[in-house]
């Protein structure tokens, strides 16, 4: 199965003069048509926080229903979607998962979502709900999601407080998982770089959309659970 990871939207956003919300998503639906994709991943930052807002959308909540809920809804494929706090009053109930997710992709693959409830690192809640997974899922791609990426991810300066920080037994079973994972991450709005990787875990910067018009690189990852693959695609938004 082939999953598309997309990130940072960010649609609905009054600095995107000039930038069509639907012709993007268009766009997008017809790459994901055309393309055989199987699932998506989307990291977050959907829809633009509330300052930045079009005047339109009453509210977050507003602007996800009228305009990405929508634009979903045509597609039969699986959606796993990773929240952030802004998004939290609403989320469970529209997206009708909670923020830490699983999705079982037989025979090959699997997705997780997760958010920091501690911050930048995991509760020992979030530790079991990873573990658990790992031994039910061993020997498949497991691609996990966090709006803020891990180390290894891109070459941004690991300042403190900056990247998602992983507990040194959750790095090892990652490192030394019987298949293979791929840890995604979004926010930087950073270029398309090879991966990290180590032993069994790779770290991946995934996914950059166009905001505003100093950003004209628009990329999304492939990922292949069968092979393990990944595809970086280059979309003309």
């Amino acid at each position: 199965m082939k999953i598309l990871v997309i990130s940072d939207l960010h649609l609905c956003d009054n600095r995107n003069e000039g930038v069509s919300d639907l012709d993007r998503l268009e766009k997008l639906a017809k790459f994901i048509n055309d393309s055989n994709i199987g699932a998506v991943l989307n990291l977050g930052d959907t829809i633009s926080r509330k300052p930045l807002l079009l005047e339109r959308y009453d509210s977050l909540r507003d602007a996800f229903t009228e305009v990405y809920l929508k634009w979903r809804s045509q597609f039969t494929i699986p959606f796993a979607e990773c929240a952030i706090p802004r998004e939290f009053d609403f989320f469970s109930e529209i997206m009708g998962t909670d923020p830490d997710s699983f999705l079982d992709l037989p025979p090959d693959g699997a997705i997780i979502t997760l958010h920091p409830e501690g911050g930048r690192h995991f509760l020992d809640h979030q530790l079991k709900f990873i573990y658990d997974i790992l031994d039910r899922c061993e020997n498949r791609t497991i691609v996990i999601g966090t709006h803020v990426p891990i180390p290894g991810s891109c070459s941004r300066t690991p300042i403190p407080g900056l990247f998602m920080e992983l507990a040194p037994e959750l790095q090892e079973r990652l490192v030394n998982f019987p298949g293979k994972v791929i840890w995604c991450g979004g926010h930087f709005h950073w270029e398309p770089e090879p991966p990290g990787v180590t032993g069994s875990l790779t770290a991946l910067y995934a996914s950059r959309f166009r905001i505003e018009s100093r950003n004209d690189t628009t990329y999304t990852s492939t990922i292949d659970t069968e092979t393990g693959m990944i595809t970086t695609n280059h979309l003309d938004f």
